[in-house]
């Protein structure tokens, strides 16, 4: 054991004697630059931070930088520089102790912050090399998280515990003690004149504590806040207003915040003259009629900002996305005369279209709906049209323009397009009140092999329908605005345990886009040939109609109906599914009968509108009214059959009135028997919200309608006798399936008045 002992020693001193310290080679020429140990860390990182190069003379300096150098890397808690005497100069020894690296990142003790938005603030990350000062840095960081929330008695601590599962590495926690959340006692200013504390305070989304408001405080609201506070000053006038400054101080407990801010209001101007010039595309009525600021209004800047925003817009409508728009304010006493100087200069061509995203669809698809095209202006106002046209084929999610500007300031214009899934096959469920339970196959392809053909195949079945349908439609026939759409159908349904009403039959359709009135009109045409049968008529039906002329037991079944329908429509709204802008309307006349043949001789009228506002945020509303009116032509009441009639109620495509029975909603016999009505009257009215947009939405409604027994009852009540409810309802957007829709309507007439009644349907044909 002595003899180990002494040649340890020996080759300890030997080492020694070997490498030491620099100084004692300061003068000589460092030779070469080599590492202890291999380090957890690239060698060239710390070879390049310490500046330390072979051929050049070593100094005292050279070796305080170099370990200067190395430690601001923040990897090393030990750093030693040792020289060995070598031919021709010194040989360096960089030894290093790296910091631990990190396995893992744990939060004890956080309740009201979510570790989520922990993550976020700090800046290190599992297998990141720690030291100290960082481990400090980030415990700053998450006060400060704390403080910004309101939570100023927040304290973090960490603690390093090493890696069980990896030897070499450490977990890193932090133990944060969140405290009490301090709370705004009281909020005042200083220097407001014009306005009192109150009316500024009202300006601001930080708010003091009360019985309604929590009066947290949140630091990035709080400087929102007082912009909103300067903007409220410019928009009454006040343009020089400003925040010289603001005090924060709390009570002794830190459970309360007080806050004041320190206002200079300055004078209230008001606009003088306005002029302008250097409009040549426009004249001086249209330029004015764009203007929002009037001599001798007060100032206010949201006007101003929102007329500049004009100015260019009617000229971007126009191509000239060049044009400059220079305001030059005069100020005399406390009057602003401002002149716009306009200078137009040249408009924008669109070199070249390029379509981007569309993995399915076929570039004619969309370029066909693009207004704009090559070699055109750019203009703004075909440019928004041309997206909203290819967002109404309902075969993407988003649409993004983008465009590249050439050396002679034209563009490329890049339309970039996210697409729906094209593909439907469905296999499941649905239910209605009226229909009840209704097993579902269908395979549908609203995009089919990416052309903008729509192929259906339907086959629905249940104890009370029963239901097959085949569909084609092509929105441009042989590349041109012509749709031509075609249809098959076999359907059964029982009605309300009387009677099962059985059709088939099949129609074909053509439209056509219209540029006259304007370009959002189109006009179909339709031929539709039907047979009709009912059967397992129950005796209760027939003793219940026994009075009735055109009750289905009195006629001999089946029966044909060969009509033509012509349709004009207009529709303008942003998007297919839940628009929030624009509006719909419709005519649509039908003639069945006559020199068309068949068993039945009507005719029908239906007019249709519907208007979506959105006032702020997303908030929707929607408006809508149909008015239907029909009669027989050779034998009135006979010769319109019952399933031709008007038969509103609940969620009834003849009228919605959410809260009574699907379809009975109309007149009625003696003995309370639905005879459907030759007219009715629908009004409608829904807000929307969405809570996640093309998603899920939530709703509220109010509904009004009836049917009436004569044509003479749409002129007589177009504003009153009316089934009315109001109610609230959910719309969720399912892959694969369509729109889920739940409804519950509170009926305010009739023998249904007061009883909540839910309407749920499920699938592609909500």
């Amino acid at each position: 054991m002595r003899h180990i002992i002494i040649v340890f020693l020996y080759f300890l001193i030997a080492f020694g004697l070997v490498f030491a310290g620099p100084q004692d080679y300061y003068g000589s020429t460092i030779v070469a630059v080599k590492l202890s140990k291999v380090v957890a860390v690239d060698s060239s990182l710390v070879f390049n931070s310490s500046g330390l190069i072979p051929g050049e003379i070593l100094t005292a300096a050279k070796v305080q930088d170099a370990i200067k150098n190395i430690y601001a890397l923040g990897l090393f808690s030990d750093v030693i520089i040792e020289g060995k005497e070598v031919p021709g100069g010194v040989e360096l020894l960089i030894k290093t102790e790296t910091y631990p690296r990190v396995s893992e990142i744990r939060f004890e003790g956080n309740k009201k912050v979510k570790k989520k938005a922990l993550k976020k603030t700090i800046t290190i990350y599992e297998g990141r090399i720690v030291s100290p000062g960082t481990i400090k840095s980030n415990i700053e960081r998450i006060k400060d998280l704390y403080e910004d929330k309101g939570y100023l008695l927040a304290k973090v601590e960490s603690k390093l515990i090493p890696d069980e599962k990896q030897p070499d590495r450490v977990v890193l926690t932090f133990l944060i003690d969140e405290g009490c959340k301090v709370k705004i006692k009281d909020i005042d200013f200083s220097g407001n004149k014009v306005f009192d504390d109150g009316k500024l305070r009202s300006k601001m989304s930080t708010k003091r504590k009360s019985f309604f408001r929590g009066g947290s405080f949140d630091s990035e609201k709080y400087r929102e806040d007082k912009q909103k506070i300067i903007d409220f000053y410019k928009k009454e006038g006040f343009i020089d207003a400003v925040i010289i400054g603001d005090s924060i101080w709390y009570s002794d407990d830190y459970k309360w915040m007080y806050l004041r801010l320190y206002v200079r209001e300055g004078e209230r101007y008001y606009f003088g003259k306005l002029t302008w010039d250097g409009n040549n595309l426009f004249t001086d009525d249209k330029i004015a009629s764009v203007i929002k600021i009037k001599q001798g209004q007060k100032y206010n800047q949201e006007k101003y900002d929102e007329t500049i925003f004009k100015l260019h817009e009617i000229y971007q409508d126009e191509g000239y996305w060049y044009a400059r728009i220079d305001d030059h304010k005069t100020p005399h006493d406390n009057v602003l005369d401002i002149n716009f100087k306009i200078e137009e200069n040249d408009p924008v061509y669109v070199r070249m279209i390029h379509i981007e995203g569309n993995t399915k669809t076929k570039d004619k698809v969309i370029r066909r709906e693009l207004k704009i095209k090559p070699n055109m202006i750019f203009k703004r106002s075909i440019l928004g049209r041309s997206l909203r046209d290819v967002m109404m084929l309902n075969f993407f999610g988003n649409i993004t323009p983008d465009w590249n500007i050439l050396d002679n300031g034209d563009i490329d214009l890049i339309v970039k397009v996210e697409e729906k899934p094209t593909g439907q096959f469905q296999l499941g469920a649905g239910y209605s009140a009226r229909d009840k339970i209704v097993g579902t196959l269908g395979l549908g392809f609203p995009n089919f092999l990416g052309g903008g053909q729509t192929v259906s195949f339907d086959a629905e079945f249940g104890k009370i329908r029963n239901t097959f349908n085949i569909s084609y439609f092509d929105p441009w026939f042989l590349d041109t605005p012509t749709s031509v759409g075609l249809s098959l159908y076999v359907q059964e349904r029982r009605w309300y345990d009387w009677f099962t009403e059985g059709r088939r039959g099949g129609s074909i359709r053509v439209g056509r886009r219209l540029r006259w009135p304007d370009n959002y009109f189109k006009l179909f045409t339709s031929y539709r040939l039907e047979e009709l049968k009912y059967f397992d008529i129950e005796q209760s039906y027939i003793d219940k109609y026994k009075d009735i002329p055109y009750s289905v037991d009195k006629i001999k079944w089946p029966q044909r109906t060969s009509s033509m329908n012509l349709t004009i429509e207009r529709d303008s709204r942003d998007l297919a599914m839940f628009a929030t802008k624009g509006s719909v309307a419709f005519w649509s006349g039908e003639l069945a009968g006559t020199a068309l043949g068949g068993d039945w001789n009507f005719w029908k009228q239906i007019v249709g509108m519907e208007y979506y506002y959105t006032p702020f945020w997303k908030f929707t509303f929607v408006l809508k009214g149909k008015w239907g009116v029909m009669d027989g032509i050779y034998e009135g009441d006979e010769d319109v059959p019952y399933s031709e009639r008007f038969t509103p109620g609940g969620t009834d495509p003849d009228g919605i009135i959410r809260g009574y029975p699907d379809s009975r909603v109309g007149p009625r016999s003696a003995d309370g028997g639905y005879l459907g009505g030759r007219s009715e009257v629908i009004y409608n009215l829904e807000l929307t919200v969405p809570l996640a947009e093309q998603q899920f939405y939530a709703l509220l409604f109010a509904d009004a309608g009836n049917a009436y027994m004569t044509g003479d009852g749409l002129k007589r009540n177009l504003t009153t006798n009316f089934y009315k409810s109001v109610g609230f309802g959910f719309r969720v957007v399912a892959p694969m399936i369509g729109i889920i829709g739940f409804d519950f309507g509170y009926p305010l007439d009739g023998e249904d008045k007061g009883d909540l009644r839910p309407h749920f349907q499920i699938g592609r044909g909500f």
